[in-house]
């Protein structure tokens, strides 16, 4: 039963590693605005492949649905709080990971990233810089994340530190391993834009003030009119996945069908281009009480 499980495990770290490669760079490409209309809907189209994929390896092997999982914060020990600016050390074996990671903070000034692409560069980084906080991969061959942080923690002048474990393996996640290691925060793979945004929002509150990727909308409570509910209900569901491409793909196709909803469409075009996941959930659900 063991060797199953080591084996199950196994397979689904190499199924998972390069599809987290894919679906990480789509959501790059989906930020690039150089791109024609083709070359966006060609990215599209294998980020929906992607998630379609993601879906059914974690139907087959019985694992926890990522996308319903945010990032996990360790709540007995992460009290921590900085201001900016922030430096930040990518910890990852593979090396379009640590890219991918780099790209995505790339318009935030405020972030200043170094890279190890092993537990040995990773533990010397960490001595010489006192990063804020380290993104490690748990997967490494020479030594995993939990076993770096426990020589890290060994020594109290580190204890500040926050460190951020991922994996694209959820089963990975032991929540007596983060107590044990004091381990302040663990992120799934795929990483999604919004969940990492939020989780740096929490271990560094300012962070994000006076980014001005688009400018701020005034909050519509009660647009002109809602798609029916099965449309809204999709938005949502899509939204709690991430799933930035596909909610893209809805409004586009409700532009040329319905153009009554404009109101509706521009102000959650507005939300997605921030990354802005839960804000759309709780809108829709708020204006719905409103409007019923």
């Amino acid at each position: 039963m063991s060797e199953t499980k080591n084996i199950n495990a196994s397979i689904t770290h190499e199924l998972l590693t390069p599809l987290n490669i894919i679906l990480g760079l789509t959501q790059i490409l989906n930020k690039d605005n150089t791109l024609n209309s083709q070359h966006k809907e060609m990215v599209e189209s294998i980020q929906r492949a992607g998630e379609n994929l993601l879906s059914q390896i974690n139907e087959i092997f019985d694992l926890p649905d990522s996308d319903a999982d945010s990032c996990l914060v360790n709540k007995t020990i992460s009290s921590k709080r900085f201001n900016t600016p922030i430096q930040m050390l990518i910890v990852d074996d593979i090396e379009v990971n640590r890219f991918m990671v780099k790209k995505l903070l790339s318009t935030y000034p405020d972030i200043t990233i170094d890279e190890a692409a092993d537990a040995q560069s990773a533990i010397d980084q960490i001595k010489e810089k006192k990063p804020h906080i380290v993104l490690m991969d748990i997967h490494m061959p020479d030594l995993n994340g939990f076993e770096v942080i426990k020589r890290i923690r060994k020594d109290s002048s580190y204890h500040d530190i926050v460190f951020v474990m991922m994996s694209a393996d959820a089963k990975s996640y032991h929540e007596d391993q983060m107590n044990e290691c004091e381990v302040d925060a663990y992120i799934p793979k795929p990483i999604r834009m919004n969940r990492l945004i939020g989780l740096l929002e929490h271990f560094a509150p300012k962070l994000f003030e006076h980014h001005q990727d688009e400018p701020d909308v005034p909050m519509v409570t009660q647009p002109d009119k809602l798609p029916d509910e099965n449309f809204l209900q999709e938005v949502i569901r899509l939204a709690r996945q991430g799933a930035y491409s596909e909610i893209k793909n809805m409004m586009e196709q409700l532009k040329t069908r319905q153009s009554e909803f404009m109101s509706f469409i521009r102000y959650l075009e507005q939300l997605l281009k921030k990354f802005q996941f839960k804000e759309i959930i709780d809108w829709i659900n708020s204006s719905k009480t409103k409007a019923d």
